[in-house]
């Protein structure tokens, strides 16, 4: 499902307009953005948990050349499903 697709359907659903819908998806995005960069978590009613973690510094190896290079620390967000999701795609896979 792309954003328009998305966008599309919920204003069938909601009865809104697109524009109104967008705005509101657009908002809800930045909001998001903004709290998982002050390294908070977000937690959505049935359906999960937005949160950022940090991956420790780390050593790799290039396969071709064997080359071992330090790949630095970073933060990556993370969400985790709720039980309602789960069961969903559960019952979807059986």
């Amino acid at each position: 499902m792309t954003h328009k697709d998305l966008i599309g359907e919920l204003a069938n659903r909601l009865d809104w307009k697109q524009t109104k819908v967008s705005e509101t998806l657009d908002t809800f995005v930045i909001v998001m953005n903004e709290k998982l960069s002050e390294n908070c978590q977000l937690s959505i009613h049935n359906f999960g948990v937005f949160e950022t973690k940090k991956k420790a510094e780390r050593i790799s190896v290039n396969p071709q050349t064997q080359e071992r290079y330090l790949v630095p620390p970073k933060i990556v967000a993370n969400f985790r499903p709720s039980v309602n999701v789960k069961e969903h795609l559960k019952n979807l896979n059986t």
